[in-house]
């Protein structure tokens, strides 16, 4: 199967999203907030979803790559996840810590909120194409 451009936007965008995703890592060296006073089910849990979103962005970008239109699906709801995941964090309301957000942290979720909100966009586009 052949690669369209909208799908070929959607992989190097995942692929990016990803990316961008590893260096934020809970407990970090950009992210180094304390954690303690959450309960370790909730801390372990955020970092399960975290890893298993890397993972799936991943096949999914791969999907993408191998031309599978069936591929904007997933595309969409990783896409979803990483604005949920970043909104809530940047909102204040998962991970609720004592700890203010690092500079660095800030900066590099404010990117990747807006890469997530279009790699929804461009995933919708290529679902109702």
């Amino acid at each position: 199967m052949s690669t369209t451009p909208l799908l070929a936007v959607l992989a190097c965008g995942l692929v990016t999203q990803c990316l961008l995703l590893i260096p934020m890592v809970p407990g970090g060296k950009i992210d180094t907030r304390d954690f303690s006073a959450l309960p370790r089910w909730q801390y372990r849990g955020f970092n399960v979803l975290l890893t298993t979103l890397g993972l799936a962005t991943l096949v999914t970008a791969g999907m993408a790559v191998a031309g599978l239109a069936v591929a904007a699906w997933p595309a969409l709801l990783v896409a979803l996840v990483y604005v949920a995941v970043f909104a809530s964090d940047l909102g204040g309301i998962f991970p609720v810590v004592e700890d203010a957000l690092p500079v660095q942290l800030l900066v590099l979720e404010a990117l990747s909120l807006a890469l997530a909100g279009s790699l929804a966009t461009l995933a919708l586009i290529a679902v109702l194409g």
